[in-house]
């Protein structure tokens, strides 16, 4: 074959190919992000269930803290409320499911985080209407700590 015949034939096959690698690159990026959310809230909950179980007095998480509070020190590290969340609209998409609560020896603290996709008209084009681009993912953590002796 001479050379005017294949001219073009590496930009068909680039033009081919870029769809394919542009997707693969959304994927990772969604995956790290939604992987990145998980690990917070997971580390939050831990973290709150070892402060719940040093502060409770006999076993009592009600006396300590109020549900609000809790979701508070999930979303804040505070129980004011205030300063850096740590996944976007954690206040507004964080549930506790149950709330806190404590049993004989230890307490048992778990989350729910819906969390929103980052690019949902990407995945909607892709995958058509009524597509999962539009609904969040529900991330749930769970802890359970002993009570300090």
């Amino acid at each position: 074959m001479s050379k005017f015949k294949q001219k073009g034939s590496s930009t068909v096959e680039f033009a081919m190919l870029v769809p394919l690698l542009l997707l693969l690159v959304v994927m990772v990026s969604e995956f790290g992000i939604m992987f990145y959310r998980l690990n917070a809230v997971t580390k939050s909950v831990q973290d709150v269930a070892r402060y719940l179980s040093d502060v409770s007095v006999d076993k009592k998480i009600d006396s300590v803290l109020t549900n609000d509070q809790v979701k508070n020190l999930v979303c804040f590290g505070t129980i004011g409320g205030t300063g850096t969340e740590i996944v976007p609209q954690c206040n507004d998409k964080l549930t506790l499911e149950p709330p806190p609560a404590a049993s004989d020896d230890h307490i048992t603290v778990s989350a729910t985080y819906d969390s929103d996709w980052v690019l949902p008209g990407l995945i909607g084009f892709l995958v058509g209407s009524g597509s999962p681009g539009n609904d969040p993912l529900a991330l749930k953590a769970s802890s359970v700590m002993r009570f300090a002796q």
